[in-house]
C-alpha cells in the first residue's frame, strides 16, 4: 500500500503539490506564530526572571489587581495613611525578614544650571543592604546623613552635559513656587542596579524628605515586604493584609505578592501564544477542506482503478486504508516541509520586526501531529466513499 501511495504521488506531481500546499501553509502558520508567542513569553519570563519574587507590596488606596487571597481589595473611600505605627505591625508579622517604607515625589533636579524633572525617593538607609552593595562610587546614605543624596547610574551620567560624582552639590525643586533644597551627592550607584521595588532616581533620608515636603504630617506611599521564604509570600501577603485590617478598617488599602503579578502576566502571555496558534491553525482547516476535496476528485477519476483492485480480491478495508494511507502520507510529507518553513519563516520575522522568538520542541510537535491528524480525517469521508464503491459499477466506470 504503502508503494503505491508513493507511485501515485510521483505519477500526479501537480495533484500531490496542490493538495499540500494549504497543509504546508497552515503548518507554517502555526510554527511561526507559536514560536513568537513562546519567544515573548520566554523573553518577559527572562526580563522580570531576576526580580525578587520575595517582595510585597503594601499601598493606600484599593489598587488596580485583586488583594491576597484571589478576593477584592479593601473598597472604602478614604485611602490608609501609613507611618511608623503599621512598619512595626508588618515588621513584627511572622516570617517578615525586612520592611521598607518609602515616599516618592517627582521634583526638578538642577545641577550646573541644566535642569530634568526625576523621581526623590525617601528611604530608612539602615534597611537597605541591597542598595549599600552596589555604589559604583562613593558611599551609601547612613540614619545621619539629612541634606545628602545618592543618585542612580543613569541620572548621574545620561541626563546633564556633566556627569553627577561624589562631591557635587544638587539643587531639588519641590513646586512651583521655587522652593528648593540644597544636598551633596555622597554617591552613585551602579549601572542597572535599582532596586525592584524603586525606580530610577535620587535616594534621601525620610527625615530629608519630610523636611522637602514640608507637610504637616509624613505618611509612606509604600511599604515593601521582604518575605523570609519566598515559596510562602501569598501566605505572607494574607497575614499582613489580616494584621494591617485591625487598625485600617474603614480604611482602603491594596497588598499583593510581586510574584502574583508577574504570574498573572505570564498567564496572559501563554493565552495570546495559544491563540496565535489557534488563528494558524484555521489556515491548516482551510488545507484539510482542500485535500478532501482534492481525494473526492481523485476518487471520481480511479473509480476504474478501485473496480480493477476490488475484482482481484482487494476488501473494502483494503480500499479504505488505502485512501486514509494515501491522506495521512500527504500530511506527514507537507507538515515536514510546513515545519522546515515555518522555522526559516519564524526567524526572518524575528530579525525584522525585532521582537523575540523561540522554536520549541512543542511547537514542533504540535504542528507535525496537527498536520497528520488534520489531513487523515479529511480523508475519511472520500475512503469510505471509495471502499463502498460497487466492483462491477466501478469497472464500468472510463
Amino acid at each position: 500500500m504503502l508503494e503505491y501511495v508513493l507511485l501515485s504521488f510521483k505519477a500526479d506531481r501537480r495533484r500531490a503539490l496542490m493538495s499540500s500546499l494549504g497543509i504546508i501553509i497552515g503548518v507554517v502558520s502555526i510554527i511561526a506564530l507559536l514560536s513568537v508567542g513562546q519567544g515573548l513569553y520566554g523573553g518577559v519570563n527572562e526580563q522580570f526572571g531576576d526580580l525578587d519574587m520575595d517582595l510585597i507590596t503594601v499601598r493606600p488606596g484599593s489598587g488596580m489587581g485583586m488583594g491576597p487571597g484571589d478576593r477584592p481589595a479593601s473598597t472604602p473611600e478614604e485611602p490608609a495613611e501609613f507611618d511608623d505605627k503599621d512598619v512595626k505591625i508588618i515588621d513584627n508579622v511572622l516570617g517578615v525578614k525586612d520592611v521598607y517604607p518609602l515616599k516618592t515625589t517627582r521634583v526638578l533636579l538642577s545641577f550646573r544650571g541644566d535642569n530634568t524633572s526625576v523621581s526623590v525617593i525617601g528611604i530608612s538607609p539602615e534597611e537597605h543592604d541591597d542598595l549599600k552593595v552596589v555604589v559604583a562610587r562613593g558611599r551609601f546614605l547612613t540614619g545621619s546623613d539629612y541634606k545628602a543624596a545618592v543618585v542612580s547610574h543613569d541620572i548621574a551620567e545620561d541626563f546633564f552635559r556633566m556627569d553627577i560624582s561624589p562631591g557635587n552639590q544638587i539643587r531639588l525643586y519641590i513646586d512651583e513656587e521655587d522652593r528648593y533644597s540644597d544636598f551633596k551627592v555622597v554617591g552613585v550607584l551602579e549601572e542597572d542596579e535599582d532596586p525592584t521595588y524603586a525606580s530610577s532616581g535620587v535616594y534621601i533620608t525620610h527625615k530629608a524628605m519630610d523636611d522637602l515636603l514640608d507637610v504637616e504630617e509624613y505618611h509612606y506611599d509604600s511599604i515593601i515586604v521582604r518575605a523570609e521564604d519566598p515559596a510562602q509570600v501569598e501566605a505572607l501577603a494574607e497575614e499582613v493584609e489580616k494584621d494591617l485590617s485591625r487598625i485600617h478598617r474603614d480604611e482602603a488599602y491594596n497588598v499583593e505578592a510581586l510574584s502574583t503579578r508577574f504570574e498573572s502576566m505570564l498567564e496572559v502571555l501563554n493565552m495570546i501564544k495559544y491563540a496565535l496558534a489557534g488563528i494558524g491553525s484555521i489556515s491548516l482547516i482551510v488545507g484539510a477542506i482542500g485535500i478532501s476535496n482534492v481525494m473526492m476528485l481523485t476518487v471520481k477519476e480511479r473509480t476504474h482503478e478501485i473496480g480493477v483492485m476490488k475484482a482481484i480480491g482487494a476488501t473494502t478495508w483494503d480500499i479504505r486504508t488505502l485512501y486514509l494511507l494515501d491522506a495521512g502520507m500527504l500530511g506527514l510529507a507537507s507538515s515536514l516541509l510546513g515545519i522546515a518553513l515555518g522555522w526559516l519563516v519564524s526567524d526572518f520575522v524575528g530579525s525584522v520586526a525585532n521582537i523575540p522568538q523561540e522554536v520549541t520542541l512543542q511547537s514542533i510537535v504540535f504542528g507535525l501531529l496537527f498536520g497528520v491528524v488534520i489531513t487523515t480525517v479529511a480523508g475519511i469521508y472520500p475512503a469510505n466513499k471509495a471502499a463502498m464503491l460497487d466492483p462491477i459499477e466501478a469497472l464500468r466506470a472510463e
